[in-house]
């Protein structure tokens, strides 16, 4: 494994942070997107150590970066037809191991199985080979995504949408409607509210 390349991408996107690509919502830079590539490149190659390596690298500070890479990499294979690009993304993802929160990696892995479907793709088989690539916590995460039946693997289940067609083809975030309580809950919310209010007396 080329430890050189590997540092110099690690350096590269160290210095990034999260809030500066929030608001407003902004795309990682070229140089940052090329140091990803390089990254997965040398992942994809390298052998168990050299991966564990890598991955021992990303730091929390910048662990977005590469879920980023693997929405931008999703949305770019359905714009340019380019299946590959989401192998690619699912190794962005494999590095990344769910370094924060696994939660958080659902959402990404949602863009690349629905863009595996419209590209007609065997998004199950491309789940599987990322998994076999990946290390044990991970594989894991990915198994258990495929084992989801139906609805919960949705892009509405993580509030996603597919907006645009061709080069304007995109993923956007739906905000959830807010919902008022039934009537069950209100009962028991004043219940308890009026318990609340008759032991403090």
């Amino acid at each position: 494994m080329d430890t050189e390349k590997v540092d110099k991408a690690f350096d590269v996107i160290r210095r990034l942070r999260l809030p500066d690509f929030i608001l407003p919502y902004r795309e990682l830079p070229s140089d940052a997107t090329a140091a990803i590539e390089c990254l997965i490149d040398v992942f994809a190659d390298a052998d168990q150590s050299g991966k564990e390596r890598i991955m021992l690298n990303v730091e929390a500070s910048f662990a977005f970066v590469f879920p980023r890479y693997a929405r931008n990499a999703a949305v770019e294979s359905v714009r340019r037809n380019d299946p590959d690009l989401l192998k690619r993304g699912l190794i962005a993802l494999t590095i990344e191991n769910a370094k924060v929160d696994w939660r958080d990696t659902l959402p990404y892995l949602a863009f690349v199985y629905n863009s595996a479907l419209r590209l007609n793709v065997d998004a199950v088989e491309l789940f599987r080979n990322a998994a076999s690539i990946a290390c044990p916590q991970f594989r894991r995460l990915l198994e258990s995504y495929l084992n989801r039946d139906g609805a919960p693997r949705t892009l509405e289940s993580f509030h996603y949408k597919e907006s645009g067609e061709g080069a304007s083809f995109t993923y956007v975030y739906v905000e959830p409607p807010s919902r008022l309580p039934s009537g069950t809950e209100w009962k028991t919310r004043m219940f308890f509210r009026r318990l609340r209010r008759f032991f403090g007396r």
